[in-house]
């Protein structure tokens, strides 16, 4: 069994089961939508959560909310091989889903069902469909083939067009606390001992964290946000951040700064104290900022301004316009760099 298919297994995970549990009261009574919006943060599983409520769906004896794992039906999902369920994500390097995926889509939808149940479509990353991809789903969720399904997932769905979501049930999923998340997380690995690094490191979100355990993505991000830190220092160059922020994923990148910036705010307005914190170099950088000799509401206000930055950034990197991730991160680390912390070089 392959890694995703022993999570896809789990599902629901814990944060997400009060959202199965309605989606399977309604699917018993009839009384599924056409579609619906899977949103929240990339690490709470929301395309594992859209696979496996797929399956259930086209399952031909489920039982107590979930699937049987041994009908035909549930072989042929388990092995991404159902001639009923469609997927579409972002095609190659464009980070774009496409008109004629779009079409394509609609096409299947309107066709008849070879196993005599729902045609189901899922849309991976459905925030990055291109104006007019997004008006084609929009014929498509206006006009619904009967017992056909939708499945947007997005991680950012401030990204989307306000027609699209307004025609779909929205499913938003929030991260859960600490607590339940390193509970989870205690489970999957075991015998590791920095769960709680992980998690701090994926910002709580639990398969992110499980993703960092199994590679070396956590030693880069530890890298990354040592190499920001020594940014505002000057001992740091802005080219060594973007090179990090390359190899980690911009988007990621974005994130950890858009972090990093809130524990800041947090500490010019609370004068919190940051000896608690399991990054020893955000540490000593709040601390640092704390004993700098600036007025703190030009801190806040430098910081805030840099917040609404990189959610303009992040949301260029979600958006259809084939952006340039490194004139992105370059510019918004520029920013970062100038920030009125009262460091200096």
């Amino acid at each position: 069994m392959s890694k995703k298919e022993q999570l896809v297994s789990q599902v629901p995970f814990p944060w997400q089961d009060a959202h199965w549990r309605r989606l399977d009261r309604l699917r018993f009574n009839n009384q599924l939508a056409h579609a619906y919006l899977i949103a929240g943060s990339a690490g709470l599983g929301l395309q594992l959560f859209a696979e496996k409520f797929a399956h259930l769906l086209l399952c031909v004896q489920p039982e107590a909310g979930r699937t049987c794992d041994e009908c035909k039906q549930c072989h042929l999902s388990a092995n991404n091989q159902h001639p009923d369920l469609h997927r579409i994500r972002p095609e190659g390097t464009s980070r774009v889903v496409k008109v004629d995926q779009i079409r394509e889509a609609s096409e299947f939808l309107s066709m008849t069902s070879h196993a005599g149940g729902p045609k189901i479509v899922i849309i991976e990353q459905s925030h990055q469909m291109n104006p007019s991809a997004a008006n084609a789903l929009l014929k498509t969720l206006e006009e619904p083939n009967p017992d056909s399904y939708l499945l947007l997932v997005t991680e950012s769905a401030s990204a989307m067009m306000a027609t699209i979501k307004s025609r779909c049930q929205r499913l938003q999923f929030e991260i859960p606390r600490f607590e339940d998340s390193l509970e989870w997380l205690q489970k999957q690995l075991l015998d590791n001992e920095d769960e709680v690094k992980l998690l701090v490191a994926a910002g709580n979100q639990p398969l992110k964290a499980l993703e960092l355990a199994s590679s070396d993505a956590f030693e880069v991000q530890q890298s990354f946000i040592a190499d920001v830190c020594g940014l505002l220092t000057g001992h740091c160059s802005i080219r060594q951040c973007v090179t990090k922020a390359a190899k980690l994923g911009e988007h990621a990148a974005i994130g950890y700064l858009l972090n990093l910036s809130t524990l800041l705010v947090k500490s010019a307005v609370t004068g919190a104290s940051a000896t608690n914190l399991e990054d020893p170099p955000v540490s000593r950088l709040i601390q640092a900022v704390d004993q700098a000799e600036k007025n703190s509401k030009v801190q806040t206000e430098g910081l805030l301004n840099f917040y609404q930055s990189a959610l303009g950034c992040r949301q260029q990197l979600a958006g259809s316009t084939n952006p340039n991730p490194q004139l992105i991160m370059e510019s918004l680390l520029r920013q970062w760099a100038r920030l009125p912390l009262g460091l200096g070089p």
